[in-house]
């Protein structure tokens, strides 16, 4: 019985650059882009959901409700913005899931009467219910 052996050539490559490209590099880019995509809305059900007090330090306080559609835009924004400005906790905008039963008393203790509602930390008559980011980001940097 006669077997066949596979002749190694040392010169050619065992997979040529497409199938390593597809096999190794593709799905690790699907699932870098699907974490950016998905992780915000995993924090949005699943953080903030036992705010004991509000930040002080912060630079506003986001005012959600988890399936708010208006929420579900404006908070992978805000997201983002805590990422990038992580160590400095005054460019923060703490967020609070006013849907959750531990954050409901935030509706009636700061008059909360939509969402999604930015507050100033400095001044809590200072509000703003919006999803236009242009707005938003007016507000945030000491607008009204």
């Amino acid at each position: 019985m006669k077997q066949r052996i596979k002749r190694i050539d040392k010169n050619k490559p065992s997979r040529s650059l497409t199938k390593i490209i597809i096999i190794k590099v593709l799905p690790v880019i699907a699932f870098l882009v699907a974490g950016f995509l998905l992780v915000p809305y995993g924090s949005m059900y699943f953080q903030n959901n036992k705010v004991a007090n509000v930040n002080t330090k912060a630079e506003a306080i986001l005012f959600y409700n988890a399936n708010c559609s208006h929420c579900q835009k404006v908070y992978p924004k805000i997201f983002w913005h805590n990422v990038l400005n992580f160590k400095n906790e005054s460019k923060q905008i703490q967020t609070i899931n006013v849907q959750n039963a531990n954050n409901k008393h935030y509706l009636v203790d700061l008059a909360i009467q939509a969402t999604p509602t930015f507050m100033k930390t400095t001044n809590t008559n200072q509000r703003l219910v919006s999803t236009n980011s242009q707005q938003i980001n007016h507000f945030i940097k000491g607008g009204h």
